[in-house]
């Protein structure tokens, strides 16, 4: 129950928030009223609606609470799983194998975090830095193992930066066409995705 907790905890209560994405994945993230999704947020988490309107009076402002939530335990993960006295190579396959299964989960807070980022950048800048200082965080710690990778002669490109940016563009990509039920497990994706960042985006000799 958190019925008895203050907004700004609700904030980033995970059963909530998990409510709330799977709501969106369910419905699209304009396919219910507003008084609708705090209904079933109240009735699904046992958490009181006077509480979840005070702590979400709008859709965005819930919106917005699931990509913060979702881009911080995606980033932080990243962060704190890596080992940098790894090999390059080694602490790529660890990371793209983390952020397949991890963008999986989540995948419904990256497509929001797609259509809400313009609208935040516009309307209200100070959230928009506190997602893309995540963002900013996660692209610097890629670079920083490519750029190990590149010092080490195990990733042969020349441009470190046009290459994390086509590591960070091959990283989501999973979400427009994966299908858990054709076939392909999560673990088997990661290989795959494993075997096109190392070998081919940064030229990882077999």
């Amino acid at each position: 129950m958190t019925a008895d907790l203050s907004p700004h905890a609700l904030r980033t209560t995970a059963p909530v928030l998990d409510c709330a994405a799977r709501l969106f994945a369910e419905h699209g993230s304009r396919g219910m009223a507003m008084s609708d999704l705090t209904r079933r947020l109240a009735a699904e988490t046992g958490t009181d609606a006077a509480c979840l309107r005070r702590a979400f009076p709008t859709r965005f402002d819930l919106s917005y609470a699931v990509v913060l939530r979702a881009t911080r335990e995606r980033v932080n993960g990243q962060l704190a799983a890596d080992v940098p006295a790894r090999a390059p190579t080694e602490r790529m396959s660890d990371l793209v194998h983390r952020h397949v299964s991890s963008g999986w989960r989540h995948r419904t807070a990256i497509a929001l975090s797609q259509e809400l980022l313009p609208t935040l950048r516009a309307i209200h800048p100070a959230r928009h830095r506190e997602v893309s200082s995540l963002h900013r965080a996660f692209r610097e710690h890629v670079h920083e193992i490519i750029s190990a990778g590149v010092a080490a002669d195990q990733f042969r490109i020349r441009d470190a930066g046009r290459a994390t940016d086509t590591v960070l563009e091959t990283f989501d990509s999973l979400l427009h066409w994966y299908e858990p039920g054709a076939g392909l497990s999560l673990n088997d994706l990661g290989g795959v995705y494993v075997d096109l960042v190392i070998h081919h985006h940064l030229r990882g000799p077999r």
